[in-house]
């Protein structure tokens, strides 16, 4: 009668099975073909991982000053109007209207943009009679944002 081998001692399995503390990961022993699926999952790749999103930028242009104040007083010979934002503006879709009460535009539609200060706008305006004039501005900021908006002023008898 032939009995079956034993099974071979095997004093060097046991840190094989043992678990391990690998990258943070507990890892048991794995095939090799397991190991190359869990790497590529935690190699980086082209895209950023689904929870993190675009980064976050806040570079529209926004209107800290204008003349003829917001909802201000100004006199019938003003010449200008003028916007400034806080941050430069690019020329494409820089532009300043200013429109009486009947809806008739006043301006002397020459909206330019300051070449010392590019967050500065300004538009030539005829002279003024009493009223109230709205002022329109759109303007493309430097992260390639439109805004636009209006405010409005008046003009009162001297």
């Amino acid at each position: 009668m032939i009995l079956p081998a034993a099974a071979p001692r095997r004093t060097a399995a046991a840190p094989r099975r043992a678990a391990t503390l690998l990258l943070g990961l507990a890892v048991c022993v794995v095939p090799p073909s397991a190991w190359a699926q869990t790497l590529a999952l935690l190699a980086p790749s082209q895209s950023p991982p689904p929870w993190v999103g675009p980064p976050v930028v806040r570079a529209h242009a926004i209107v800290v000053r204008t003349s003829p104040a917001q909802d201000g007083v100004a006199p019938g010979n003003i010449g200008k109007v003028d916007v400034w934002y806080d941050a430069g503006i690019r020329d494409a879709f820089a532009a300043l209207a200013v429109i009486a009460a009947s809806g008739e535009r006043v301006d002397k539609r020459d909206a330019a943009i300051d070449r010392a200060d590019p967050a500065h706008v300004s538009v030539g305006v005829n002279p003024l009679g009493p009223g109230k004039y709205t002022v329109r501005y759109r303007a493309l900021s430097a992260d390639g944002h439109l805004v636009s908006g209006a405010w409005e002023f008046e003009v009162r008898p001297q």
